[in-house]
């Protein structure tokens, strides 16, 4: 078992200490780049939104996204397993024409005669 290092994480200019096993720190910290950005987005200069508001439209906006590629990887799913489903059906009438040209008496070649 590998040891937990603490790094800090800047969101919002709030830093933020958390405990990580080293091979997940590369992705926390595109996580934390990800909240900030949507952070970032939703507090626009000149609007005033609670930092709490930003953050729980930020989280709904990530989640939202998460739903759309989650539905999208599903539907390839899908169709991956028709074009397999597809495949195999392609593959059973090439064996089928295979052995039916295979049990049919063979005709004499004209140099055969």
């Amino acid at each position: 078992m590998t040891g937990r290092k603490t790094i800090t994480i800047t969101i919002m200019g709030r830093d933020y200490r958390l405990s990580v096993a080293p091979e997940e720190e590369a992705n926390l910290i595109t996580c934390a780049q990800l909240v900030e950005s949507k952070m970032q987005e939703i507090h626009q200069p000149g609007r005033v939104l609670a930092p709490d508001s930003v953050a729980v439209l930020a989280a709904l906006r990530i989640a939202y996204e998460n739903l759309l590629q989650r539905q999208a990887v599903e539907e390839m799913n899908r169709a991956v397993e028709e074009m397999n489903r597809t495949k195999a059906d392609i593959d059973s009438l090439i064996a089928l024409c295979d052995n039916t040209l295979a049990s049919q008496p063979t005709e004499p070649q004209p140099h055969e005669r």
